[in-house]
Formats: C-alpha cells, sequence, structure tokens
C-alpha cells in the first residue's frame, strides 16, 4: 500500500506488542482517505489527512469482558501510586453520576433519534458538565492540576471536553490548546475488528511544542480502546517529537484499555502516564464501545450539539 507521489509508509512501528505502520502524507500534501472507507456515510473526520495509522488487530484483545482482574492494582492507595484515579471509587457521588450517565445511554442504545433531540442531549452534557465539575473540585486531593499541561483537544468531541475539562465557556478560545482531527474507522477489505485510524493536524507548529511536555487528553472516554490517542502520539512520535508526560482525563475509561495505553505508552518512551477519571467500565463490544452497565451511547455524537460555535470541520 504505498502511494509514491503523495505518502510514505513507514513499517514495523512497534505498539502494544504488535507491529502497526503509518502512511504520512509528505511536506504540503495531505492523504485523501475517502475512497477506502469502508463506511463513508459514518466517517465523521476531516477525509484530507496527515497520517494513516493502521493499527490492524492490535486492539482486539480488548474486546469482551475484562477478566484479569489480578493486574489491576488491588487496592485504592496502589491505584494512586501508579497514576490510576477513579472518582467513583472514591465517591459516592461520582458513582450516582455514573449511573445517571448509563440510564441516559441505554435510552440511546434503544432509540438513536434521541441523538437528534437536544433537549436530550442537553440533559446527557449537563451530566457531562457535572462529572468535569468533580474531577475539578478533587484533583488536588491526586495531585492533578490542569493548569500546568498543554490542552490537547481530539476533535470533535475532544474540544468540547476540553473546555469541560477546565471549566471554560463552550465558545472559548483556549490560547495553548493543540487541535488534532483523529477518527477510528474502517477500511474496505478490513476485517471488522482491525482499527485505523486517521490524523489532521490543525497546526503543525503544535508538533514540536508539545515534544517533551506534559499533555492533557481530556475526552468523554480516554481510553475505551485508546485507539485515537495512540494515533495522535504515534503521529507525533512519527515526526520526532514525543511528550514526557500524559495525563488523560475523562468521564469513563475501560479498565482493559488503562492497563495498555499505560504499558504502550510508556514502551514508546512516555515516563508519565496517568488516568483520571469520574467513573470505569470493564466491557467493550466488537465495536470498541463501552456495553454492560457502564454504556455511555455516542457521547462524540451527543456533544456535537455543543461545540464551539466558530468550529468549522
Amino acid at each position: 500500500m504505498v502511494y509514491a507521489k503523495i505518502c510514505q509508509v513507514m513499517k514495523n512501528i512497534e505498539f502494544g506488542n504488535n507491529q502497526t505502520f503509518i502512511e504520512s502524507a509528505t511536506p504540503g500534501q495531505t492523504i485523501n482517505i475517502g475512497a477506502r472507507l469502508s463506511d463513508p456515510l459514518g466517517f465523521h473526520g476531516d477525509k484530507e489527512v496527515d497520517d494513516v495509522v493502521h493499527f490492524g488487530n492490535t486492539f482486539s484483545p480488548l474486546i469482551g469482558v475484562f477478566d484479569r482482574q489480578d493486574l489491576w492494582p488491588r487496592s485504592l492507595e496502589e491505584q494512586v501510586k501508579n497514576g490510576i484515579v477513579i472518582l467513583e471509587d472514591h465517591y459516592q457521588d461520582a458513582k450516582k453520576l455514573m449511573e445517571d450517565i448509563n440510564t441516559l445511554a441505554t435510552r440511546l442504545v434503544q432509540d438513536d433519534k434521541l441523538y437528534d433531540d437536544l433537549g436530550f442531549c442537553t440533559e446527557y452534557f449537563n451530566l457531562a458538565q457535572r462529572g468535569y465539575e468533580m474531577l475539578r473540585d478533587h484533583q488536588s486531593e491526586f495531585g492533578f492540576t490542569s493548569t500546568q499541561e498543554a490542552p490537547v483537544s481530539l476533535e470533535r468531541a475532544g474540544l468540547v471536553t476540553t473546555r469541560l475539562s477546565i471549566g471554560a465557556d463552550t465558545n472559548a478560545q483556549v490560547s495553548n490548546e493543540v487541535k488534532v482531527v483523529t477518527k477510528r474507522t474502517h477500511l474496505i477489505g478490513d476485517p471488522p475488528t482491525d482499527l485505523t485510524v486517521t490524523v489532521k493536524w490543525r497546526d503543525k507548529n503544535d508538533i514540536g511544542r508539545i515534544n517533551g511536555d506534559t499533555i492533557c487528553l481530556a475526552d468523554f472516554i480516554n481510553p475505551a480502546s485508546g485507539a485515537s490517542a495512540s494515533a495522535f502520539l504515534l503521529s507525533a512520535h512519527n515526526r520526532g517529537s514525543l511528550p514526557q508526560t500524559v495525563n488523560h482525563r475523562s468521564i469513563s475509561v475501560t479498565q482493559q484499555g488503562v492497563l495498555f495505553i499505560k504499558d504502550a505508552f510508556e514502551k514508546l518512551g512516555v515516563k508519565k502516564v496517568t488516568f483520571y477519571s469520574v467513573g470505569k467500565a470493564s466491557e467493550l463490544n466488537d465495536h470498541y464501545y463501552l456495553s454492560g452497565d457502564r454504556t455511555v451511547g455516542d457521547a462524540g455524537h451527543v456533544l456535537r450539539h455543543f461545540l464551539p460555535k466558530w468550529y468549522s470541520q
């Protein structure tokens, strides 16, 4: 799969104990992914991209119910020591919030027309807003701060969650924000559980700016599989840039995703990887969405109603 005039193919990139490769556009060019998508109508990212990261079946072992609780830090103290803080394990109101989100998400799963119901989506957004308020309220207890990090927003939903994370207005301009368009997708001919992620940098100067820095990836679920965050990191690494610390801040994580991403990022060279979340889940379906009693539906599709007014895809 080599497109000599517009991109390079880098093979044998080890990530997560698996081999991936990245197609990268040559300077001044982009890769048009449109004709290669298995579901063009379901693709909501930019089709002119800087990188196409082919993960293959790297994330497929995460599908299903997490059954390796022996690998999860046994005590809350051990979790905190390992940079994993789940508020619902510490506070009852956080657990209640996750139950409320699951109740709304279950309705979404049953009736996808609700994704276009602004009143319903506003109710969902308000729960997300409350979750990020909780994270800010308790952050000092666990040594987290949102003032000494470069906020990285993985579009689209990341633009919303970054602002919720720092307590800014939904339309705020965030001066040091790094904006990257990532989209998890499937290509024609790929097995259903293979993942490909496209990456487009809004400002390529940001690639060097995050090198050796502390960044915060705020998203609603981060990680579920972790594919989008991984593609962002590999895209930067492919261009000679790697942050020193990656802090994840989210409403929910999967346990299997946390363990996978922590190990994979550290092996890539990130010195510190943390996870600060309101709740956690332990089940991923074969489309890499949360399922079971901690579903959130397609949170990004809900949050699209609350994108900054200045946003343009």
